[in-house]
């Protein structure tokens, strides 16, 4: 009975374009259906439809590339293969790759090559489609000079205006830092990409990436599987600590903005736990401080999350203890600049270390503004920052922050 007083509201939601979009949907998978098998003949290419992005994640590069159609793929570094398998299988039903990568291999190296072979496969035998590969320049993070970061966020899918405000190093960039909301949410599949693509239109798959998750990429049926798509340890936690040489980075998560109990998230998230999990992981972190932030070798000590780490106030007590150089935000659309002290969230401790929140969308402006994020150049005795525009205009310098 209860499924007979449902019928209406399925009805209901069969509006003419949810109809048109099923329907589109439909042809399309008919269409890779088709052609995986004429690709699998090598009767048709498989060719790439994003270029790959080097992520960085823990103590290794995740490269990341996507195909028109399911592929096995792997990336070869200096004559060694690393391949996109799961316990010892490739991975080959799915068109998105991700291939894991020592750090120091692919810094030493230079260069990388991607391959991806579609695989047609059923009980009897296995027949592979025409072996694909690409070859990329990769520059390391150059510490020489100090250290070249962009910082931007917030794009929510609107793609030019940030990938011509993150240009302002140009060849100088060491570091890209994707600060979340890159995509508006994650309602279909092909939105997924978005973080990708904008990754790939600044860095070119020649500097390494860091992304922080965005509450609006949590939001749609797509955030399942999403980890796939961008740097991150796994599909259970985008919060993690990572080292590049002397660079030491904490990433912070919070999920989304609003109690689980929002009406917003139908009762589907379970957000209050896995941001306990994350304090229980920095905990750890703090309590191995000398094979983390207080490390031999480390010089630079960052925070990246897109929601401020003080909105969960024990958060901001276990960074206040990291000795932090500076901490990065988004999520408010705004451009603003903190001494240390200055930050307080929720009636909490003030936070001990310098903190910008450093994107402003063009999107939220009035029609003669546009786009501004953050550049950022840590040397040894100090910390230059600037927001930029993306005409490359400096709109204001902040103020010189000393390094202790």
């Amino acid at each position: 009975m209860d499924y007979i007083r449902m019928i209406p509201s399925y009805i209901s939601m069969f509006t003419p374009k949810s109809l048109g979009q099923l329907i589109l949907a439909f042809f399309n998978s008919l269409l890779i259906m088709f052609g995986s098998v004429f690709v699998g003949w090598g009767l048709l290419p498989n060719p790439l439809t994003v270029e790959p992005t080097v992520f960085v994640s823990e103590n290794e590069y995740q490269i990341v590339w996507e195909t028109k159609y399911p592929s096995a793929a792997w990336v070869t570094v200096d004559g060694e293969r690393f391949t996109d398998s799961l316990a010892g299988s490739l991975v080959w039903d799915q068109n998105i790759h991700k291939v894991s990568v020592p750090v120091d291999r692919l810094d030493d190296a230079g260069r990388y090559e991607i391959s991806w072979q579609h695989v047609m496969r059923d009980v009897i035998a296995t027949e592979k489609g025409n072996h694909n590969a690409k070859t990329y320049s990769f520059r390391p993070i150059d510490f020489s000079d100090g250290l070249q970061i962009y910082n931007i966020s917030d794009t929510h899918s609107i793609m030019s205006p940030g990938a011509e405000t993150a240009g302002y190093w140009g060849d100088k960039l060491d570091l890209l830092i994707l600060n979340g909301d890159i995509a508006s949410d994650l309602l279909v599949p092909g939105m997924r990409t978005d973080i990708m693509r904008l990754a790939w239109a600044i860095a070119q798959g020649e500097r390494p990436v860091l992304y922080a998750r965005g509450n609006h990429e949590t939001r749609g049926p797509a955030s399942v599987g999403f980890h796939r798509y961008a740097g991150c340890p796994g599909e259970d936690r985008w919060y993690f600590t990572t080292r590049i040489g002397p660079l030491w980075i904490a990433v912070y998560d919070y999920g989304e903005d609003k109690n689980d109990g929002h009406v917003e998230y139908a009762g589907l998230v379970d957000f209050a736990r896995y941001r306990e999990r994350q304090t229980a992981f920095f905990d750890r972190v703090i309590a191995n401080a000398d094979r983390e932030y207080g490390a031999e070798g480390v010089e630079y000590r960052l925070l990246v999350s897109h929601i401020p780490a003080g909105d969960e106030p024990a958060w901001m007590d276990q960074a206040n203890q990291m000795g932090l150089d500076l901490a990065l935000h988004g999520h408010w659309h705004s451009t603003q600049y903190y001494a240390p002290s200055e930050f307080i969230r929720n009636n909490g401790a003030p936070a001990n270390y310098p903190v910008i929140i450093g994107s402003k969308p063009s999107h939220d402006l009035d029609s003669n503004d546009i786009f501004t994020a953050t550049a950022v150049d840590i040397g040894t005795e100090s910390i230059g920052a600037w927001f930029t525009n993306q005409n490359h205009d400096v709109v204001s310098t902040l103020p010189v922050i000393p390094r202790s």
